[in-house]
């Protein structure tokens, strides 16, 4: 896992990727011996698990908490500009 730190909020964090999830799940498959065994052990159908090894889809947040992945939301650079002077949506933090 190439995970670079993130500075934010006066910590640094280390970012990963999907590509690092899966890599992750795929450990722990093998660690429990086979994807069945895995995904009975984590109580997730077999066919989901498979679709995420062979990278047809995207982890589940769920999975990613598995691997000890948690998801957060990162503001990066100056704010989104209003296009026309309103603002882009009603909600303000």
């Amino acid at each position: 896992m190439s995970a670079e730190p993130f500075s934010g909020a006066g910590s640094l964090v280390p970012v990963v990727s999907y590509d690092d999830i899966v890599a992750l799940l795929r450990a722990g498959v093998a660690e429990a011996g086979s994807q069945r065994a895995y995904a009975q052990a984590r109580a997730i159908h077999e066919g989901d698990l498979s679709q995420v090894l062979r990278e047809r889809r995207l982890p589940t947040e769920r999975m990613a908490l598995w691997v000890g992945v948690e998801r957060h939301l990162v503001r990066v650079g100056d704010p989104i500009s209003p296009v026309s002077g309103t603002a882009l949506c009603r909600w303000r933090p």
